[in-house]
């Protein structure tokens, strides 16, 4: 018999008694959305402003994001709820006005139904029969077998693929597995939001749920750190380009970045390019990363973080470099 997780038992009370996503209350929650912030530091990059619209439920409050030049603030960003979780760490989720109407989206249309063997194969079956009965530990093993039959037959952003890749993500979480449970949300919740739409209720599970996972970690070193560890035992069993080393070294060159080592977030990503499968719907998301920390070293400007910046972008365009289409 397992036995539970304390911090998770802790977080699923205080989200059963106060109806809102840990630790913000269900009226903040509802006014927010998940938020993923990339911190810089130096003379170019962002800061928080203002102080206001404390809550007495969960004692979050607002304050407004800037970009900055030269530590001077130039632009806003938007306005986000924080709730400081010691020293210079907070959780926060972005304000959000509500929708004026809202807008129904089609349900996008998986090639599943010329595979219909798929929905009943044992281990989907029995992943469901567990999922149903709240054991996603037992679950878990049942999706990954699942997961590896359809990623034979479907794209890995077909709508019935990426159901099962959230469900991996999500009995990883519940099982503590918090760093491969963020690797596999960062992956696939870009594909919901496009595949799905960004309020569809499973882009807004995965949204939810990395913001738990990084909770419960403790902040983006304690991620880098937990994600090194897990990238070191991948390279022990796992060849370069394989799925799983390819999408923990992915996750930790964002750590990486969100916690401000530039130059060796680059280097895990640029390694990430280097290896990733030409045409494959992954290999968008891996690009898109590496992109994003290539603006953030042209904007500090410092020299080693500009030429790696610069060499990753050679890898990004040179020839044979993996692509998304």
């Amino acid at each position: 018999m397992q036995t539970p997780n304390p911090k998770l038992t802790t977080m699923g009370r205080m989200n059963e008694e106060r109806r809102g996503v840990y630790p913000f209350c269900a009226p903040c929650t509802a006014s927010s959305e998940a938020w993923g912030f990339t911190a810089t530091t130096g003379p170019m990059g962002s800061r928080f402003y203002g102080h206001h619209d404390v809550c007495e439920n969960c004692g979050s409050s607002v304050r407004t994001l800037y970009s900055t030049v030269l530590w001077v603030p130039v632009a806003k960003v938007g306005q986000f709820r924080i709730v400081p979780t010691g020293r210079r760490s907070y959780v926060g989720r972005k304000v959000v006005d509500p929708p004026v109407q809202a807008v129904a989206r089609r349900e996008p249309v998986s090639a599943i139904v010329d595979h219909p063997e798929l929905e009943g194969t044992s281990e989907y079956r029995q992943a469901e029969a567990f999922w149903a009965d709240s054991e996603p530990g037992r679950a878990l093993p049942f999706y990954q077998s699942a997961l590896s039959e359809r990623e034979k037959v479907l794209a890995a952003d077909d709508p019935a693929t990426l159901r099962v890749r959230l469900r991996v993500a999500q009995g990883l979480l519940a099982t503590a597995n918090y760093g491969r449970a963020i690797a596999w949300f960062e992956l696939v919740t870009p594909q919901l939001t496009e595949v799905f739409g960004p309020h569809h209720a499973l882009t807004r599970a995965a949204a939810e749920a990395i913001t738990g996972a990084r909770l419960m970690v403790g902040g983006p070193r304690s991620e880098a750190q937990l994600l090194a560890d897990i990238v070191a035992a991948d390279e022990e069993s796992l060849g370069a380009g394989e799925a799983q080393l390819l999408r923990d070294r992915a996750a930790l060159g964002n750590a990486l970045l969100a916690c401000g080592e530039i130059s060796e977030a680059l280097e895990a990503l640029t390694l990430v390019i280097r290896h990733a499968t030409p045409g494959h719907p992954d290999t968008a998301i891996y690009r898109a990363a590496l992109v994003e920390a290539c603006k953030v070293a042209e904007a500090r400007g410092k020299k080693r973080e500009v030429q790696l910046a610069e060499a990753a972008r050679q890898v990004l365009t040179g020839e044979g470099a993996p692509t998304s289409t």
